[in-house]
């Protein structure tokens, strides 16, 4: 049976699928990480250098839970 969460993200109830899941997460959060951490924030209007830098520190937490999941 699956349940759609507050977050509207489906669960699928089985291990296999949570793991692949976690896995593409993982994937998707290092590659924004690193479209992150390649941009030129200076260039960027309104957004400081050390509000993008504290953004990417949230990501970075973002994928080390994803992995502890793994």
């Amino acid at each position: 049976m699956s349940m759609k969460t507050s977050a509207g993200l489906q669960d699928s109830g089985t291990e296999a699928e949570s793991d692949d899941e976690n896995i593409e997460a993982d994937l998707a959060l290092s590659e924004l990480i690193g479209q992150h951490e390649s941009t030129d924030w200076s260039e960027v209007p309104g957004i400081s250098a050390a509000e993008a830098g504290a953004w990417t520190a949230r990501l970075i937490e973002a994928r080390d839970r994803v992995q502890e999941g793994l």
